[in-house]
């Protein structure tokens, strides 16, 4: 089996109002088959090894399926391979003694709670303006895993890629048209306090694990011009 060395400059800061720093670890067996949680965990028994502590970092299902573990890798969300999750990503494309740059998602709405570890609340808030299972299963409708890459990869820190999915799946669960409407102002409203406004650039639906289409952009608008026309006419699940 074949192994490289790798230099893995980890983004280390002890607390959310801490300052941080990189920290450089020498990895003398990475492979190419090993995700970038793998290499995590492969720092981490080093550090252990001599006695240090341990990366902190957010784990999972290692399935990319749950949307814990997302972190950056060389500037990108996720990492380099496209619409995969961190723990999806693999180490193939580095080679023996290429340097590697793991650090958190960066986001105003993220801020770091310790290392690599993010707080993700704004995005349960969002949720929650929806009334939080009915949001739930419109993001599993459709399939967004909440993992806040979108907001990451984004230059304005916008979530309109995790919004506009909950706005385009919300409709068929509103029982009135006036069920449908509050709950979109509201989640509007709440997305608009968390996050900045949408880029354009679709940065979003590169590294979205989940694969989210750019159309689901457009439900925000879509959304908004309703909410300013007083539209009444359509049923609840346009």
């Amino acid at each position: 089996m074949s192994t490289f060395c790798l230099t893995v400059d980890v983004w280390r800061q002890p607390a959310p109002d801490a300052p941080g720093a990189f920290e450089t670890h020498e990895v003398p067996d990475a492979r190419p088959e090993m995700t970038v949680l793998e290499l995590l965990d492969r720092v981490n028994a080093l550090r252990e090894a001599g006695g240090l502590d341990p990366v902190a970092f957010d784990d999972g299902c290692r399935e990319g399926v749950c949307g814990k573990c997302g972190v950056t890798v060389d500037g990108v969300a996720h990492g380099p391979e496209r619409n995969a999750a961190s723990c999806m990503q693999h180490l193939g494309a580095y080679r023996d003694g290429d340097r590697v740059r793991i650090e958190p998602l960066r986001a105003a709405s993220l801020p770091v709670k310790q290392d690599l570890s993010v707080d993700k609340k704004a995005l349960r808030r969002v949720a929650k303006a929806a009334k939080f299972p009915v949001a739930m299963k419109a993001l599993a409708n459709g399939g967004c895993i909440s993992c806040g890459a979108c907001i990451s990869s984004c230059p304005n820190g916008s979530g309109q890629l995790f919004v506009g999915t909950m706005l385009k799946e919300l409709p068929p669960l509103a029982r009135t048209e006036d069920e449908r409407r509050e709950r979109s102002a509201k989640v509007l409203a709440a997305a608009e306090e968390e996050f900045g406004p949408c880029s354009l650039l679709g940065d979003c639906v590169e590294v979205c694990p989940a694969g989210l289409p750019v159309e689901n952009l457009s439900a925000v608008a879509r959304e908004n011009l309703r909410a300013r026309s007083g539209r009444r006419d359509a049923p609840a699940g346009d």
